[in-house]
């Protein structure tokens, strides 16, 4: 389907040519077309006017045959006379009557035809006008018939518009015609001199429409080669058509419009640039603070993890080595306390036979405060080391409060961190993922502090049992040597205190099972001394190892923000 606007300016120019010229056409064929009909109808006035005038003789003779004063034959014979006696148009034109049945009343033109019947007459082409006439007289009052008939002297028929009227008094059928030849001869003559006029003005319509169509075309054409080099960046093309005063210059001022908002967004665009570009290297520089400022404070506190873990570890192996010789010192103190048992229950054999062995009691009771003197230096040694011991413990629990501390302020850290790389946007996801890792890291190492705490709680604990065991050797051993001297009184008093002797040899069998049992006491404390020293340091390299897992992920985290900075760059 053709649409208006499909088609381009030059057809429409064409096309409006077309059609203003066209339209003179229509118009001076119309015009001519009513010109000839105008004369035409002239003519028939003219014919009107003759035949109204034989009417109004035929109206005449009739009023007379009223009268009576003629008869309607004398009437008809004074008409006859006077329509052949009537010529008009310079003698050319005359008129002529037939009667309701085609007889000829009156022919100036053959006077011998008068009063023959004319209905079979025809024209050059077979026309039986006379009868038509006839026929047409019967259904109205006038009217206008053409035929083809020469003029007088010429054998060239010509058509010959006639006009006829019927008068019913006499019956008769009158009219007159004349040739319209002249008229097409002045209509033709008209044509030629209009058809002339009509293309000279077309010729320089078309001139004109030529003119005006390859200079709209040519500008058009020209605006729309420029308005694609500005559409493909190039804003150096000039509009020298926006001088113009017509609808040519109106758009290449509206063009010139377009190319100075064209240049001067690009300008805004190179401005705009040029901010995109400072706000990354802003934000470049914020990233890269940021990353050295998370380095020297997290690093900071790593490294202090590390460092305690160290020291943790470091005292726990102490711890573990105390434990073992504490362990060691009471197997020593066991064997001697069993040594001693074995030494009483001598005794006491030996009292069953005091009358004759009391050299040898003297020597086992003497033997017996050595061995005592040297198991109350040995629970003295091992109350020192447990001591010892306990501040190491106490120590450790300074450690674990450290690494507790340390612990809250990664926390604290990482919570900043989150926050840092929340304000970063899309920039920051990086950030945050390794920020929740360091996070989840001093998480983990609070649980290891609060184990180590634990572990340390229960060798405080041991400890202060170890400590109030020895305590108790110590006693045993103090009650020991006192049992030694009331034995080697006893032994100078042999003969007065037999039963006195068999009673402290008694004590001394339960104080020496009292001191395997303690000894035996302070050997499982020893133990369990070094196996919570061994846990502290299972829980010290634990840490250790988690603080160099912290250390490793913050390098990376740092590594990866300066490599999204770079690639941003």
């Amino acid at each position: 389907m053709f649409r208006l606007g499909d088609f381009s300016i030059r057809a429409k120019l064409w096309a409006l040519v077309v059609v203003a010229t066209l339209v003179p056409i229509v118009m001076i064929g119309l015009s001519s077309t009513f010109a000839y009909q105008r004369m035409v109808d002239d003519r028939i006035g003219l014919l009107r006017g003759v035949v109204e005038a034989g009417v109004g003789l035929a109206k005449g003779l009739n009023a007379e045959v009223e009268k009576g004063r003629l008869t309607r034959d004398e009437a008809l014979a004074r008409f006859r006379d006077a329509i052949h006696a009537m010529y008009y148009n310079g003698g050319a034109d005359y008129m002529f009557a037939y009667d309701l049945k085609g007889v000829s009343v009156a022919n100036p033109s053959n006077h011998k035809a008068v009063g023959t019947d004319r209905s079979g007459l025809q024209d050059k082409t077979g026309k039986h006008f006379v009868r038509e006439i006839v026929e047409t007289m019967q259904r109205q009052e006038s009217a206008i018939v053409r035929w083809m008939w020469p003029k007088l002297g010429s054998d060239v028929p010509l058509q010959k518009t006639n006009y006829v009227q019927r008068y019913q008094p006499l019956g008769i059928i009158l009219g007159t015609g004349v040739y319209t030849d002249d008229i097409d001869a002045v209509y033709r003559g008209f044509m030629v001199k209009l058809a002339g006029t009509a293309a000279a003005l077309i010729a320089a319509l078309v001139l004109i429409a030529f003119l005006i169509n390859r200079g709209i075309v040519r500008s058009l054409d020209a605006l729309r080669g420029k308005m694609a080099a500005l559409a493909a960046g190039d804003t150096s093309v000039a509009f020298p058509e926006a001088e113009r005063r017509n609808e040519i210059g109106a758009m290449a001022k509206a063009v010139q419009v377009f190319k100075d908002s064209m240049v001067e967004a690009e300008h805004l665009r190179g401005a705009q640039e040029r901010q995109r570009e400072a706000a990354r290297a802003e934000r470049r520089a914020a990233l890269i603070a940021l990353a050295d400022r998370f380095e020297a404070e997290v690093g900071t506190v790593v490294d202090a993890v590390g460092g305690a873990a160290e020291r943790m570890q470091s005292a726990a192996t102490r711890m573990a080595a105390d434990a073992d010789q504490g362990s060691t010192q009471a197997t020593t103190v066991a064997s001697a306390a069993e040594e001693a048992s074995a030494n009483v229950q001598t005794v006491a054999a030996a009292t069953q036979q005091l009358s004759a062995s009391i050299r040898e009691i003297a020597s086992q009771v003497e033997r017996s405060r050595g061995i005592a003197g040297r198991a109350d230096t040995e629970a003295r040694q091992t109350t020192a080391l447990i001591g010892k011991l306990s501040e190491n413990v106490d120590g450790i629990g300074e450690i674990v409060a450290l690494i507790n501390a340390i612990a809250a302020q990664t926390n604290l850290l990482a919570l900043n961190a989150t926050i840092e790389a929340a304000r970063a946007g899309e920039a920051g996801k990086g950030f945050a993922v390794v920020a929740s890792e360091v996070k989840s890291l001093a998480g983990q190492t609070a649980k290891a502090t609060e184990d180590i705490s634990n572990r340390i709680s229960t060798v405080q604990a041991a400890t202060a049992e170890t400590v109030k065991a020895i305590a108790s050797i110590t006693g045993v051993m103090e009650q020991m040597s006192s049992i030694s001297a009331t034995i080697a009184s006893a032994v100078e008093e042999q003969t007065a205190a037999t039963g006195e002797i068999a009673r402290n040899v008694e004590q001394a069998a339960t104080g020496t099972s009292e001191v395997s049992r303690g000894i035996g006491l302070v050997e499982t404390t020893a133990r369990d001394a070094g196996r919570s020293a061994a846990g502290i340091d299972e829980a010290a390299k634990a840490l250790s190892r988690h603080s160099g897992t912290l250390q490793a992920e913050v390098g990376r985290f740092l590594a990866r923000v300066r490599a999204d900075d770079a690639a941003a760059a």
